[in-house]
């Protein structure tokens, strides 16, 4: 029961994933970022830091991947003027293979 997180804890990443999918869409001007989709938020119980899961081509992930760590100040700054906590968790960028590799698992399966 301990290694769930809190309800509170659980509206945070949706307040925060929601935010920084706006937040790229509509406010970098980088064109490489315009195709992240942000698929999970997990922050600490104590809201101090957060890993953020995002899926983009993998022809772009290195480069998508180092362009969002130098931005998290950016998107940071941001988070902590729209929503309202005390402190705004540190963001951690993390690749998440998961959704590509069911796209490759269902293309399989469609060729059986």
């Amino acid at each position: 029961m301990a290694d769930q997180p809190s309800y509170r804890v659980e509206r945070v990443n949706e307040l925060i994933r929601r935010e920084l999918v706006t937040l790229l869409k509509n406010e970098t001007k980088d064109p490489r970022l315009q195709s992240v989709s942000v698929t999970d938020v997990l922050s600490s119980r104590d809201l101090s830091s957060a890993k953020v899961f995002y899926t983009v081509p993998e022809s772009d992930q290195a480069t998508v991947e180092v362009l969002l760590n130098k931005a998290s100040g950016f998107f940071r700054s941001r988070l902590s003027k729209t929503l309202d906590l005390r402190h705004t968790p540190a963001l951690k960028f993390i690749f998440d293979p998961a959704p590509n590799t069911g796209a490759k698992i269902e293309d399989l399966l469609s060729k059986l």
